[in-house]
C-alpha cells in the first residue's frame, strides 16, 4: 500500500492498526470459538468461520491510537496515523523500497485506509506479512460484550518505520499503550520526540499493561515530555504496582472503596507532576467525567451521565478531544470538558462510526480564543 502524501500533522498517532468488527452473537457461538473471557485474544484461523455466523455486521478503523486520530480530525485537526497492515502476495514487507509497487492490500486493510481517509487522517501504513488484524466487539443477547482481537499484521510495525521527519513535523504523538511490549519502538519515539520538542502522549491502555509497565511509565514521565492518560481502574494498578502496602489498605477499606482512591490515588498523580510542565496525567472516570494533574495542581471537570448505545472509542474520543484543546492552548481544565463532551458522542454509536457533522458543535469550540 502506498504511503500517502504527509501533510504538517498536528497530531501523529502511532499504534495497532486493526478493524473493529461489531456484531451479535449468542451463547453458542460464544462458546463454540472460546470467547469465554471479557476481552482475549483470538487466533486469526477462526475469523472466517466466525464472519460466517454472526448476525448484524458493522466494520470500521479500530485500534486505540487510530480512533484518537479519527476523532481528531473530525474535530478539525490535522492528524494522522502510523501503523501496519495486511496484504496479499507474498512480498516481505522488509524488501519493499520507496517507490516500488507494493502488494496488493487485504480487503480488512482496505477498510482501514478507507475508514481514515473519509475522516480526514492522513494514512501512513506499512505492509506487513500476516494479514490486517482485526478486532471483533461482540454483544450477548444478555447485554453482556465481549472482545476478541487477532492483532496479525498490527504487531509488525518497527522502529525503523517511524520516520525522523514526521515526528519533527508533528506538535503532538500519541502512543498506544498496547506499543509498550516493543520497547525499541517506543524509545525510538521518545527519543525523537523529546529531540524536536514534540510532546508526547500516551494512553495506558489495559490495567495488566498499567500495572506490568509501571516503572517504565514513571520514566517516561521523569524524563520525556509526557501527557499519560488512564482510565479509573488503570490508574489503580499503576498505583498498586508502585505503592505494594496499597493493595492491603484497599483490602481494609470496605465499601468506602471510591474515598480510599481519592485519598490515596489522587495525591500520588498530583505529587508525579509536581512544579513540572510535564507530566500531565489525565484520569478517565467515565460516567463521572475526568480528573486531570499538571503542575501539582488537580483539575476536575464532571460529566452528564447517559445511558451508552456501545462504549468501545469513548475514552480514545476524551483523549483526541483532550489534545486537541491542549494543540489550541486551552487551559487544562478547558482540555477535560472537551473530552468529556467528545466521549458522550461517542456513546451513541458503534465505536467511532460518527461523521463530521456530528462533532461540528465541539469543533468550534476549538476556535475560540
Amino acid at each position: 500500500m502506498a504511503v500517502q502524501n504527509q501533510k504538517t500533522l498536528e497530531l501523529l498517532c502511532v499504534g495497532n492498526a486493526l478493524v473493529d468488527i461489531f456484531a451479535q452473537a449468542d451463547e453458542d457461538i460464544l462458546l463454540h470459538f472460546g470467547l469465554t473471557a471479557p476481552a482475549q485474544h483470538l487466533g486469526y484461523e477462526k475469523i472466517s468461520d466466525l464472519l460466517a455466523v454472526l448476525s448484524d455486521l458493522s466494520a470500521g478503523s479500530g485500534g486505540g491510537a487510530a480512533n484518537v486520530a479519527k476523532i481528531a480530525a473530525l474535530l478539525g485537526l490535522n492528524s494522522g496515523f502510523i501503523g501496519t497492515v495486511g496484504s496479499a502476495g507474498v512480498q516481505p514487507k522488509k524488501s519493499r523500497k520507496e517507490g516500488e509497487p507494493g502488494r496488493k492490500p487485504d480487503y480488512f486493510a482496505r477498510v482501514f485506509e478507507r475508514d481514515l481517509i473519509n475522516a480526514g487522517v492522513t494514512p501512513i501504513l506499512f505492509q506487513g506479512e500476516s494479514p490486517t488484524g482485526v478486532c471483533f466487539i461482540l454483544q450477548t443477547p444478555a447485554g453482556e460484550t465481549r472482545i476478541g482481537a487477532a492483532p496479525a499484521a498490527a504487531l509488525e510495525l518497527t522502529a525503523e518505520d517511524i520516520g525522523e521527519e514526521i515526528i519533527r513535523a508533528a506538535k503532538v504523538v500519541v502512543i498506544d499503550g498496547f506499543l509498550l511490549g516493543r520497547q525499541e519502538l517506543v524509545q525510538r519515539i521518545l527519543e525523537l520526540a523529546e529531540q524536536y520538542g514534540t510532546a508526547v502522549a500516551l494512553d495506558a491502555g489495559a490495567a495488566e499493561l498499567a500495572k506490568n509497565r509501571a516503572l517504565e511509565i514513571v520514566r517516561y514521565c521523569q524524563d520525556y515530555p509526557l501527557i499519560l492518560f488512564m482510565n479509573e481502574e488503570e490508574a489503580l494498578s499503576f498505583y498498586l504496582a508502585l505503592n505494594q502496602a496499597g493493595e492491603e489498605q484497599l483490602r481494609q477499606e470496605g465499601p468506602e472503596k471510591h474515598e480510599w482512591y481519592v485519598r490515596n490515588v489522587f495525591p500520588f498523580l498530583k505529587g508525579l507532576t509536581q512544579d513540572e510542565l510535564f507530566p500531565v496525567i489525565v484520569v478517565k472516570l467515565g460516567p463521572r467525567g475526568a480528573v486531570a494533574f499538571a503542575g501539582g495542581a488537580m483539575f476536575r471537570e464532571e460529566t452528564t451521565p447517559i445511558i451508552p448505545l456501545e462504549t468501545t472509542g469513548a475514552g480514545d474520543a476524551f483523549c483526541a478531544a483532550f489534545l486537541a484543546a491542549w494543540i489550541r492552548n486551552k487551559s487544562i481544565a478547558e482540555c477535560a470538558a472537551l473530552g468529556n463532551r467528545a466521549a458522550r458522542e461517542i456513546l451513541d454509536v458503534k465505536g467511532t462510526q460518527v461523521n463530521k457533522k456530528q462533532f461540528a458543535h465541539l469543533s468550534k469550540l476549538l476556535a475560540l480564543p
